[in-house]
């Protein structure tokens, strides 16, 4: 066996190292940490040189061999990211797609100078040929797989679309390594060359168009999405604002009333009317028993305590609250509210399935630094959990579903989140890191 023909196919086979990086780029932020992160880039490089040395013995064709070695990279590549499996199969078949259109544009260039060459690898020249067109479709779709696609994955309003995403850009893979042709003799017949190059141009163009579309009208979508959350947080600071004026009022006519009072207490007692005075100092109670309660000097956060404070009395959940936080956050308010909101409506869902007297909710929140900041919330539930997606999901309706939205804005700040689900106690512990921490 020769050497050039086994170095032959190596370089055709490199093909898929173009392919590796457009996979990764989007999901670089979701690598596992470990050993097997180091060693990845020598296993690609490793499987694809032991199948050119497997398919040059055989004389085997590339195109036949590219679906053992992809096979081998997705299994790794499944392992070393840790996000959704429809996102990893989107990234993935994305970047089989756009390789597959690099290497088809490069089988219909150099058909010509492939004419005599009746080996099933391509020529050196044409090998070299076909990465620099990788090369310049990656600096095309650079800023798309890199930033805009990344963006994507993170909104929290497009999240189930990914389970079904995945499907377009395996279909056009499919399609494009069908349309593959195994001979340049094909190629050269007729108009077939320059109607497949203008083809596959067309193909390029109209998916770069849509990826940007999509980016447009996800934008549109998450500010929407944006715009509610700070709606409905100014609804519950209002609220709150009506509360503290009526809270402040009846104790501007307490202390009105307190003189007269205290003469009617007084009269009663010297008279020795111990049963109407009882009743007397029942009524005050009675008329000042409503208490105006704050749980931290933070306004916006106060009010969605508040507002979660009101929902677990009124379902009879007892609920703890031990949040030391300042007026002014290390991070967005409303990302930080949004999140403490999802985790509060999860916990008061679960821990409501139980008896009353097993019904329990603890929330605590504090700065551990001048910009790290930390919550945990812990609640009672029956134990009825399953996992999906590295995420926690009950079998009770409508609990767990903002998970997805708390894990996404935990890594938006470089976060930690850790969630524990015990037999009886569910917990999810999160530190947020600010801005200037992580500049």
């Amino acid at each position: 066996m020769r050497l050039d023909f086994t170095l032959r196919y190596a370089l055709e086979l490199a093909m898929i190292l173009p392919a590796v990086i457009f996979a990764v780029m989007p999901v670089t932020n979701h690598v596992r940490p470990g050993i097997f992160a180091w060693i990845c880039p020598v296993a690609v490089g490793a499987v694809i040189f032991s199948a050119a040395y497997f398919g040059a013995w055989q004389r085997i064709r590339v195109r036949i061999m590219m679906i053992p070695v992809a096979a081998v990279i997705f299994a790794m590549y499944a392992i070393l990211f840790d996000t959704e499996a429809g996102k990893k199969l989107f990234c993935f078949f994305n970047a089989a797609m756009l390789s597959l259109s690099c290497h088809m544009y490069a089988v219909y260039l150099v058909a010509p100078l492939e004419i005599l060459n009746f080996s099933p690898v391509f020529l050196m020249p044409s090998g070299f040929l076909s990465l620099g067109i990788s090369v310049v479709m990656g600096a095309i779709f650079f800023r798309t797989l890199a930033v805009k696609l990344p963006m994507l994955m993170s909104h929290d309003s497009i999240q189930d679309i990914w389970r079904r995403m995945f499907i377009l850009p395996c279909a056009m893979s499919a399609l494009l390594y069908w349309m593959t042709p195994n001979s340049p003799r094909v190629i050269l017949t007729g108009r077939v060359r320059p109607v497949a190059l203008a083809l596959i141009t067309t193909i390029m163009v109209m998916i770069f168009t849509l990826y940007h579309i999509f980016w447009r009208i996800t934008e549109r979508i998450t500010e929407q999405a944006r715009l509610r959350r700070e709606n409905d947080l100014l609804s519950m600071e209002s609220k709150r604002y009506y509360e503290l004026q009526s809270y402040m009022q009846r104790t501007r006519e307490l202390r009105h009333d307190f003189r007269q009072h205290i003469l009617v207490i007084a009269g009663l007692a010297d008279n020795g009317r111990i049963s109407e005075l009882k009743e007397y100092v029942a009524g005050i109670v009675r008329n000042s028993g409503q208490t105006y309660k704050s749980f931290c000097v933070n306004k916006a956060v106060d009010a969605v305590a508040s507002h979660y404070d009101r929902t677990a009395e009124s379902q009879g959940t007892p609920i703890t609250w031990k949040i030391d936080l300042p007026a002014s956050l290390p991070v967005s308010e409303p990302d930080f509210c949004a999140m403490l909101g999802n985790l509060l409506e999860n916990a008061l869902n679960a821990s409501k399935k139980l008896p009353p007297e097993k019904r329990r909710v603890n929330v605590m929140s504090s700065m551990l630094s001048d910009v790290m900041l930390g919550i945990s919330i812990d609640n009672t539930y029956d134990g009825a959990i399953t996992w999906k997606d590295g995420l926690p999901v009950s079998s009770a309706k409508g609990h767990g579903t903002g998970l997805i939205s708390v894990r996404n804005t935990v890594n938006h700040y470089g976060g930690h989140m850790d969630i524990n689900a015990g037999s009886e106690i569910f917990s999810v512990d999160i530190i947020l890191y600010g801005i200037s921490s992580r500049t």
